[in-house]
């Protein structure tokens, strides 16, 4: 009925007629064109009428979900909408079917699987592709992903996902990476994870899609394939992947984070495609989501541990190992308190030999003047990234210190060296006073605090599956120890000292900005 034209003095006349529309159905001789009508209506006044938070829009669409023509005729309704999205060209068009179709699916989840079986998903990649910089990029990106989401793809649909596509979108991920809306870079990572998924599903079904006449389009997991390309090419997509996982409340979206880590993890081309950063915190949020977990949510719980084992072990952390108190502790609540008798005793013999080499390294350690009159302080504590390995002086040290040696007579310089004011002394006589006071090494221990298990509750009771897990995450963990010798984070450093990780009030990771 393109012939009709409609006026509206008002919001309230607009909206009357749309309801009329969906209510009495006037002239209409199907539903399939009583609803045409009902989104051309919109179409034609959506810049007048409806604002540009989408909320007005989303309300449209509600009211012809909640309506009886859709509700007592759905699937054909519904097809005909799909139809309508893949036959338009235009714009303004295809922004109300689309969302249409997007709160359609999320009320209806059958409606996505309707969705497949047409064109629409090559629609969908071909709006990607072509509409960058549009407001229909990111729509089309958030409708891929449902559909994913929430079903199998056919091989022939995985043959659209090639790595042509791959590389698009990760390219995407980079250069969206500082705009101030987030929802088609955060969008297109998520779309990223349904894409693994999808591999994976289709990796275990061995079913690969080959066209007639052509070579194989699709082979192991493409994702994989492409990131090993990319090395130092998709580092937005790395940082803010932790970041979606470290804001994530979905158990789904959690899943599917989760997968690919792994993946990553145990591939060897792609050990070591996350900064040393970003897996410091990615450490902290397994920690934290391990605490955290309730019972119920076993299977996610099982996924952080599966992912912890190979990031302890394949990644630069076997060199290095970050909060290593802290992941003992939750390891053993998770265990339940009862670990096997081998591996209690590699924990006591790894403890045994971390403490004897920090007391190595603070007996190796050049103490200067001002570090030896400290130096019996019990305030004395290691500096953290410091270029000089002396102890550093605690703030009530430094004050305590300070008061004895005003600092109108004496300061020091940024390598804690005593430095004599010019003039003080006759010529040639302040060398030889500070050549006098050339310390020797002097030998001091520091007591290492022993583990303090964490016990707000009683131990929980875990199951087989997380005894098993547990057990076999802290055997290859400290079997990896033993062998690389990766019990601290740096020299002069324990882990137990670590505390580079920052902690919101809402109990996530706060991940600093990278430069």
């Amino acid at each position: 009925m393109a012939f009709i034209t409609y006026q509206f003095d008002s919001p309230a006349q607009f909206y009357a007629e749309l309801k009329d529309v969906l209510e009495e159905g006037g002239f209409h001789a199907d539903p399939e064109e009583q609803v045409n009508s009902y989104i051309t209506l919109i179409t034609q006044h959506q810049d007048e009428f409806l604002d540009s938070s989408g909320q007005d829009l989303a309300q449209c669409c509600y009211r012809l979900l909640d309506s009886d023509v859709f509700q007592q005729n759905t699937l054909a309704v519904t097809n005909s909408i799909i139809e309508r999205a893949i036959q338009s060209p235009v714009d303004q068009d295809m922004w109300v079917t689309y969302h249409i179709l997007l709160y359609a699916g999320k009320e209806f989840p059958k409606v996505y699987s309707w969705m497949l079986r047409s064109e629409f998903f090559a629609k969908l990649k071909y709006q990607i592709l072509q509409q960058e910089g549009s407001s229909l990029q990111p729509l089309a990106v958030n409708l891929m992903y449902e559909m994913c989401r929430v079903q199998s793809l056919k091989p022939c649909d995985i043959a659209l996902l090639d790595e042509t596509f791959l590389h698009y979108l990760l390219d995407l991920v980079e250069r969206t990476r500082t705009d101030a809306d987030e929802n088609l870079n955060y969008g297109s990572i998520k779309l990223l994870l349904t894409f693994n998924e999808q591999y994976m599903l289709n990796m275990s079904n061995r079913a690969n899609y080959t066209p007639s006449g052509a070579k194989p389009t699709y082979s192991g997991n493409p994702l994989l394939t492409v990131l090993t390309d990319r090395p130092g090419a998709s580092c937005t997509f790395g940082e803010n992947l932790i970041f979606i996982l470290n804001r994530a409340e979905e158990t789904a979206l959690q899943m599917l984070i989760l997968k690919l880590l792994y993946l990553l993890f145990t591939s060897p081309t792609l050990y070591e495609f996350f900064y040393t950063n970003d897996l410091h915190v990615l450490v902290d949020v397994v920690i934290r989501e391990l605490w955290n977990l309730p019972e119920e949510e076993e299977s996610l719980r099982h996924a952080y541990l599966r992912v912890m084992g190979p990031l302890l072990t394949n990644t630069q952390l076997k060199r290095a190992t970050y909060k290593r108190a802290e992941i003992v502790r939750v390891l053993r609540e998770l265990g339940g308190g009862d670990l096997d008798t081998t591996l209690r005793l590699q924990l006591q013999e790894q403890q045994m030999r971390e403490q004897q080499l920090e007391q190595s390294r603070a007996a190796s350690a050049k103490l200067t003047y001002r570090d030896r009159e400290s130096s019996s302080s019990p305030a004395i504590r290691w500096a953290n990234n410091s270029a000089c390995p002396s102890p550093v002086l605690a703030a009530n040290a430094v004050r305590h210190h300070n008061h004895r040696l005003p600092q109108s007579k004496m300061s020091t310089s940024s390598t804690s060296s005593l430095e004599v004011p010019a003039g003080m002394y006759p010529n040639g006589t302040r060398h030889t006073i500070l050549d006098s006071l050339e310390v020797e090494s002097t030998d001091f221990s520091i007591a290492v605090p022993p583990l303090v298990e964490r016990r707000d509750s009683q131990p929980r009771a875990a199951s087989p599956t997380t005894q098993r897990l547990v057990e076999r995450v802290l055997r290859e963990w400290l079997d990896n120890e033993m062998k690389n010798g990766a019990g601290t984070t740096g020299v002069g450093l324990s882990v137990r000292d670590v505390t580079d990780g920052h902690v919101s009030s809402d109990q996530r990771i706060e991940i600093p900005v990278a430069q």
